[in-house]
């Protein structure tokens, strides 16, 4: 059940710059980073400045760490920041104060999931009730039929007092949360921002799932759903509640309460806009690479800019080339949003597309299995027990990646190189001395999964601080033979297995064997 431990007072909801909030008590996850860059508008001498207040709020925390429960999400609030603000505190008290203890079936912890949307909205609503009510007694003292011109001429105090409260209760956010617990990911979402997750095929390839659901105006599903409650779909399609295009979403209590003042709305036998989460789950084995959360801010910029209808892979596709480039996580995420900046702001000056503004922008990156640049894995997850591999940082720089399409359905989009059809890791990733043999590098961390989720005692977003002595391995870790050599230390079995069955499955033929060997 949702908790009432802690209430929406204490969550900092006095003023929205409270620097001390109970949060700042969770532990943050070493496996994820986070980028972020505010909104912006361009002037004609195409200079940028924010258009309003910073909107978007994220959280990535370590709820318990022996038990392997994470929490991560992106909220991405419109109207004002108050509404992500209060989400991004209320969500972990929903799921840190045992209400997931003893909670061990799918089915289980899906509902205390989205018990967790819905109590962060009732606490939300909740909040704002006395402003609510005021707002109500005030309209009582308007006359029926008034114009707001009228109006304004002859209850000047009330309808300025009106204009203050309609601003603070019209506040909303979205919200796309990922829980991880007990070795299953659960995301839930209300909105348009979105999880895509990157997980390998049999043959090491990387595929990007879009886990969540767009809710706008612009989804079938979503319309539909609305005709049902007695609105014109024709009428909905494409359509914008106010000022955005989301049928659900937590606060935005004119759409939900007042959405009988809406004609467009006004029909509606039920609200319409409401925060029933979309839940997907699954569990978290080897081939899960990397988790990507972001608002609506990322994908559309990148749209904007590239007209492309290929977003989620070209997004993931970015996030792939950092993990070579970057020695952390939050360093890759906030590339890759800088990438975007860049890219849209660069498309506004030359006038390739119509771009004159942008949203908030977050991303949140989860890493489960990817190697890191800077990251070596530890000697008893290589297979075998084997030694040490030298750190990525020491290993030809791969080439950029392509993309080819997914066998698997419209939701599973394919990364990987034309030439490369053995991993999603492009094959100039080559050992020296290995005579072009390649390295697999997702191999030496194929274990970093266990039954209760990822691993815990390898952090992959070391600073280079941290790990230089991991970067720079001693020699005299190594046997040397009688001429001063080190003895071979890398097992190739796994990579002739995978030649062997790319052989047998017929994406290769005899005459390309000695491409591999």
């Amino acid at each position: 059940m949702p908790s009432q431990a802690i209430k929406p007072t204490s969550l900092g909801m006095t003023g929205i710059r409270n620097n001390d909030t109970w949060t700042d008590g969770l532990p943050i996850c070493k496996l994820s980073g986070v980028g972020m860059s505010a909104n912006q508008m361009y002037r004609e001498d195409g200079t940028p400045c924010s258009e309003h207040e910073y909107e978007d709020r994220s959280i990535h925390f370590c709820l318990d760490h022996e038990n392997g429960t994470y929490l991560y999400g992106v909220f991405d609030g419109h109207d004002g920041a108050k509404a992500a603000y209060f989400a991004s505190q209320r969500m972990p008290a929903e799921l840190s104060f045992e209400q997931l203890t003893g909670k061990t079936t799918e089915e289980e912890v899906k509902e205390v999931f989205r018990d967790a949307f819905l109590a962060v909205e009732n606490a939300f609503l909740e909040s704002i009730d006395p402003k609510i009510a005021e707002r109500t007694q005030l309209l009582d003292k308007i006359p029926d039929g008034m114009s707001q011109f009228e109006a304004a001429q002859n209850f000047p105090e009330t309808v300025n007092r009106l204009q203050i409260l309609d601003q603070e209760i019209r506040g909303g956010t979205t919200a796309v949360v990922a829980l991880i617990h007990g070795g299953m990911l659960y995301v839930g979402n209300v909105g348009d921002s979105r999880a895509l997750l990157c997980k390998k095929d049999r043959l090491g390839v990387l595929k990007v799932k879009q886990l969540t659901a767009d809710h706008t105006t612009s989804s079938h599903d979503e319309v539909q759903r609305l005709a049902s409650l007695n609105l014109s779909a024709s009428k909905i399609q494409g359509a914008k509640f106010g000022n955005h295009e989301l049928t659900r979403c937590i606060g935005n209590y004119f759409m939900k309460g007042g959405y009988k003042e809406f004609d467009i709305l006004s029909s509606a036998t039920a609200e319409p806009v409401i925060a029933e989460p979309h839940i997907t789950s699954m569990p978290i084995d080897e081939s899960c690479s990397f988790l990507l959360l972001m608002s609506d801010g990322l994908y559309k910029s990148y749209q904007d800019s590239t007209g492309s209808e290929q977003i989620n892979k070209e997004i993931a596709q970015m996030v792939v080339e950092q993990f070579v480039e970057q020695p952390t996580l939050t360093s890759i995420a906030q590339t890759v949003v800088d990438k975007v900046v860049r890219l849209h702001h660069d498309n506004y000056l030359t006038k390739q597309r119509n771009v004159t503004s942008r949203d908030d922008i977050s991303l949140i990156i989860r890493n489960f299995n990817f190697p890191l640049r800077c990251a070596l894995t530890p000697s008893s997850a290589l297979p075998g027990g084997s030694s040490p591999r030298p750190p990525l940082r020491h290993l030809p720089r791969p080439r950029p990646q392509e993309y080819s399409s997914s066998s698997s359905g419209s939701d599973d989009l394919t990364l990987c190189e034309d030439t490369d059809i053995l991993s999603g890791l492009p094959d100039s990733c080559l050992l020296p001395g290995s005579r072009g043999q390649r390295l697999d590098l997702l191999e030496g961390i194929s274990n970093s999964v266990d039954d209760r989720g990822p691993i815990h005692h390898t952090d992959t977003n070391t600073t280079s601080t941290e790990s230089s002595e991991l970067q720079n391995p001693s020699l005299t870790q190594f046997s040397l033979d009688e001429d001063g050599r080190i003895h071979p230390y890398v097992n190739f079995d796994q990579y002739f297995q995978a030649i062997e069955e790319a052989r047998a499955a017929g994406l290769i033929t005899e005459s390309q064997l000695h491409l591999y060997k």
